[in-house]
């Protein structure tokens, strides 16, 4: 399933920018964009993230199998006598929001191999010279992509291998298995490393967001959860599957992807290429039903409609939404909420978002869990500079990186030439 652009296309190209693998033309720039004409999404090569339709100020974006059968022959023909263009192209496509800059950074130290990372890397490779040096602490490029997508959303993860070519590139020096803490100045860590004219931290956000229930350090949070699911290194399920029902409390996709997975069958769990112990743990746990729990009201869920449908496809009755719940305490006996009503069940998961935490040397916002910075430019610390979600906070899918990571690139090259003010 891929995602397709209705006639009542507004064609601001916000969805341009947001999109992760420059599926969606004409761009600015291209023949045909604004002159009327609808903007469209190559099926080729969209990885269905939904970033275009979280962004699209009419709603003009949807899945595919959700849109009118004429939109979406529209698309296909738009791109009938076209070839897809390369994702990450760095030779061939450059985005038209800047232009490159001279007298620019000459390395810069990028931590974090996340989309925002990758991003920043991508952006800095198109509008400097400079030679970039990118770090992280796992093995492989990807962070959440790889690692915290359901992992029966195969297409969606396609993305990873344009950000293996990133790191490809001459101008990168590629670091896994780093915390850039060797990197550090030992004076001072706020200051710059030796050598770098410039720091951009794409940490993330990896703390999950608590409950505050009593006995919740025996939930299993949708964080490691998802980890585990897709084998990440040193990633183990921290609780013990117990059945026949388990809660979990959240109200968006992630809580949705979890639910899912808990009651995938063995089929789509092998076509999905999980690995081998968490199928035979799934099977053997004995979980035939999940009750979704929202703390707010049905209007407020943040899980979109193709998310929902993809549920009740893989579950069926199996799932049971319930709204305006509140949980005081999780036991043995299962989830009580505030008005004495216990759930019987083996097992809670937690899937309410993340938050940041702080960065050794640089000012943090406990409150908002971000590095406090203006347009990308750590507050009072010059030359440090953040993107994505411990920039703006938790929230926005893979696509929202890309404009994130523009913005603070190029907040980046004005300031090295004296356009930008980091502590204004």
């Amino acid at each position: 399933m891929s995602y397709a652009i209705s006639g009542e296309c507004c064609s601001d190209a916000s969805c341009v920018a947001a999109c992760p693998m420059n599926s969606i033309h004409p761009s600015p720039g291209e023949p045909g964009f604004g002159t009327g004409v609808s903007l469209f999404v190559d099926p080729r090569t969209c990885i269905d993230c939904g970033a275009c339709a979280d962004i699209c100020p009419v709603d003009a974006a949807q899945p595919a199998d959700q849109a009118a059968p004429e939109d979406v022959e529209r698309n296909l023909e738009y791109f009938a006598d076209r070839e897809p263009l390369e994702a990450m192209d760095l030779d061939t496509w450059e985005p038209p929001s800047y232009q490159v800059w001279g007298g620019g950074p000459r390395r810069v130290l990028v931590v974090g191999a996340g989309p925002a990372g990758m991003y920043a890397t991508r952006e800095l490779l198109l509008r400097t010279t400079a030679e970039v040096t990118l770090v992280d602490r796992l093995e492989q490029v990807g962070g959440l992509v790889r690692y915290g997508v359901a992992p029966d959303h195969p297409k969606t993860k396609q993305i990873i291998d344009t950000f293996e070519r990133i790191v490809e590139h001459r101008r990168v020096r590629w670091h896994p298995g780093s915390d850039a803490s060797e990197l550090r100045n030992r004076s001072a860590a706020e200051e710059l490393p030796d050598g770098y004219d410039a720091v951009v931290h794409a940490v993330g956000a990896r703390r999950s967001r608590r409950l505050g229930l009593a006995g919740e350090d025996a939930a299993c949070t949708a964080e490691d959860f998802v980890a585990w699911c897709n084998g990440r290194p040193g990633a183990t399920l921290p609780v013990n599957l117990v059945g026949p029902r388990a809660v979990v409390v959240g109200n968006g996709n992630v809580a949705l992807d979890l639910a899912r997975m808990l009651l995938s069958g063995d089929e789509r769990l092998r076509s999905a290429n999980v690995p081998a112990e968490v199928r035979e743990t799934l099977a053997a746990s004995g979980i035939k039903e999940v009750v979704l729990l929202g703390r707010r009201g049905p209007a407020e869920a943040a899980y979109t409609q193709s998310a929902l449908q993809e549920l009740l496809a893989a579950a069926g009755d199996r799932v049971e939404l319930r709204y305006h719940a509140r949980p005081t305490a999780w036991s043995p006996e299962g989830l009580t909420l505030d008005d004495g009503e216990t759930i019987a069940a083996g097992n809670l998961f937690t899937a309410i978002g993340f938050e940041g935490k702080p960065i050794e040397g640089l000012p943090f916002d406990p409150e908002r869990g971000i590095v406090p910075n203006v347009r990308g430019a750590v507050v009072d610390r010059p030359g440090h500079y953040v993107a994505g979600w411990i920039k703006r906070g938790a929230r926005g899918g893979i696509g929202v990186n890309k404009a994130c990571a523009q913005e603070t690139v190029m907040t980046l090259v004005s300031s090295s030439r004296g356009a930008v003010s980091p502590g204004s």
